[in-house]
């Protein structure tokens, strides 16, 4: 019973995050969403035309550096010389550096409330046949303050299997999704050294946080995911060689 208890809470803590990440989204005038010809701010405001107009104060946003974030829109592409990646609705930070080619790996970072899950991901290649998608994920601890969370992203983590990705009627790969108890998947650790890692990674302030928690369940301890793996592969045309391209996709934790 307390177990189901348990997963209750944690579930609507991450329902809770989830929801004040979109609201922040939908809200922030800061966030710029270009639609079609119009430019509007999330608050419905249209933009006009001059690339430095000002937002909410005295901060200048340059439009033309503006990515689409509306989900239907967002197109996210990464090059690598064999092939071409392009994930649908999951827009990045530093989108530019994306339009670059890429060597065997290639790390991103999803932007607030974004994900793999459920995404269409396209694959282009003239060199190569047999393409072929898998995904796996990653959890780890987040210790959150009201807002402020330190991730310990170097110390103990759950890793997932691959799971190979189902394609849609277009061909499209699908972003495999989790439930929530795969989010709060994690191996069993100790608490002193939990706490230690927190002092030593976090500082002082951040182990004073955890003086009365029993678990990296317990509040202020969170277990989230933290990054997603894609790896692709495919056989070269001319020679029947194997290549192999991995996508790290880092997640933000915590509310």
């Amino acid at each position: 019973m307390w177990k189901n208890i348990t997963l209750t809470i944690l579930a609507l803590m991450a329902l809770s995050c989830r929801n004040e990440r979109e609201q922040k989204k939908r809200t922030d005038p800061q966030h710029v969403v270009i639609t079609g010809d119009e430019k509007k701010d999330t608050a419905g405001v249209l933009l006009t035309e001059n690339k430095n107009m000002q937002l909410g104060g005295s901060d200048s946003v340059d439009l033309s550096a503006v990515h689409n974030t509306n989900e239907s829109n967002t197109i996210t592409k990464i090059k690598f010389n064999e092939l071409v990646v392009v994930i649908n609705g999951m827009a990045i930070f530093d989108a530019e550096k994306m339009e670059r080619i890429q060597k065997d790996t290639a790390e991103i970072e999803a932007e607030v409330g974004e994900t793999i899950e459920g995404r269409t991901i396209s694959i282009s290649s003239e060199q190569l046949i047999g393409l072929n998608i898998e995904q796996r994920y990653e959890t780890s601890v987040t210790i959150m303050n009201e807002g402020p969370h330190c991730d310990l992203i170097d110390w103990e983590h759950f890793n997932s299997n691959w799971k190979s990705l189902k394609q849609n009627s277009n061909g499209q790969f699908v972003g495999d999704k989790y439930t929530e108890e795969d989010y709060n998947t994690f191996p069993e650790v100790s608490m002193d050294e939990l706490k230690q890692t927190v002092k030593e990674q976090c500082g002082e302030d951040w182990f004073k946080l955890l003086e009365k928690t029993n678990s990296p369940r317990e509040y202020p301890c969170a277990i989230s995911i933290s990054r997603y793996f894609l790896r692709i592969v495919g056989k070269r045309k001319d020679n029947g060689q194997k290549v192999t391209k991995l996508i790290i996709i880092k997640t933000p934790m915590g509310c």
